[in-house]
């Protein structure tokens, strides 16, 4: 799998620099919103009317009571218009970041799991107005496909023994969740390319 990702990022940044159509390469920045991955940003590069670069941030966050869960995801995708217009596919890795944190209200005690997982990311979209300049909106699909997950525990008060059964099942939770492909789904995009 580690050699397929290097294979993956010495494509993606080497056909960057091979891109020869006439145009001048434009910087841009998005925000967007979508499940899970709540809010979104980024910034790109459009080398011309088929290819572009971009490096994002997704974050969920959400807190009930006195627990709470964060889950982040920096990307680097390499995009292609293949009709040279709205339509595209997209490719990148990422590293995703699972961080779930529980405090007992009493004694204020809490315990927090971090994963932490390389991504392989598939997407397809489409970003109107992308061709004209300035502003265009659009959605996408992501497929995120985590590996190499690894789950680590701590706790203000020294934390569970390793040999504790509850212990054990969160680590194991963890490093499957560190292994478990889903979709995230942009609901709506916004962009200015300047």
């Amino acid at each position: 799998m580690r050699v397929l990702r290097a294979f993956f990022l010495t494509l993606l940044l080497s056909s960057s620099l091979f891109v020869t159509q006439a145009f001048s390469g434009n910087f841009g920045v998005n925000i967007g919103a979508g499940i899970p991955f709540v809010t979104q940003a980024g910034v790109s590069y459009q080398f011309n009317d088929k290819f572009a670069i971009s490096l994002g941030y997704g974050r969920l966050d959400l807190d009930v009571d006195t627990a709470g869960v964060e889950l982040t995801m920096p990307e680097v995708m390499f995009y292609y218009h293949p009709f040279s217009g709205a339509f595209y596919l997209g490719a990148g890795i990422g590293s995703e970041t699972l961080e779930a944190t529980a405090t007992d209200s009493g004694s204020g005690n809490s315990i927090t799991a971090e994963v932490d997982a390389t991504t392989t990311i598939a997407r397809l979209g489409w970003k109107w107005g992308i061709a004209n300049g300035g502003f265009w909106y659009g959605m996408d699909v992501s497929y995120i496909m985590p590996s190499g997950g690894e789950t680590e525990i701590t706790s203000n008060t020294g934390g569970l023994p390793s040999s504790n059964a509850a212990y054990q099942d969160v680590i194991e939770a963890g490093d499957e969740f560190g292994e478990t492909s889903y979709v995230n789904i942009t609901l709506i995009r916004l962009g200015y390319i300047f």
